[in-house]
């Protein structure tokens, strides 16, 4: 089992906690389809500019967004990532953790598709898994 596509995600995920969402988008394929649990525009977004989109919406509403990797795993074409986001609230300063548990899907070594099913059960169901 080859962990390149982990490391993919582990360097996407550098690149987002430091701010750096053009380097981020390097690591996605041009058709990325990003399917984000939560987020102020209701659908997919799509391609690089949606995965852009993405990310300001964020930075609209937190000052800090920071994912952090709890578990992940090599599923061969994909990667199974649970784990939460460290946020603060711009301007309430708040801070709170979001969990977050998904599949992250390569192609030709790039993110090709990242869906958010927010619960680890329900993504290792996605992912054919259990506990």
């Amino acid at each position: 089992m080859s962990d390149t596509n982990v490391q993919a995600v582990r360097r996407m995920l550098e690149a987002v906690s430091a701010g750096d969402i053009d380097r981020a988008l390097t690591y996605v394929t041009e058709d990325v389809e990003w399917i984000a649990a939560r987020s102020a525009v209701e659908g997919i977004y799509r391609g690089r500019d949606g995965v852009r989109a993405f990310f300001e919406d964020n930075r609209e509403s937190f000052e800090l967004f920071q994912p952090v990797i709890d578990e992940i795993r090599d599923l061969g074409e994909g990667v199974l990532v649970i784990g939460r986001i460290h946020v603060r609230g711009k301007g309430s300063g708040v801070e709170t953790d979001i969990p977050v548990a998904g599949l992250a899907t390569y192609r030709d070594g790039k993110l090709a598709r990242w869906e958010d099913f927010r619960e680890r059960k329900r993504a290792l169901e996605a992912a054919g898994l259990s506990e």
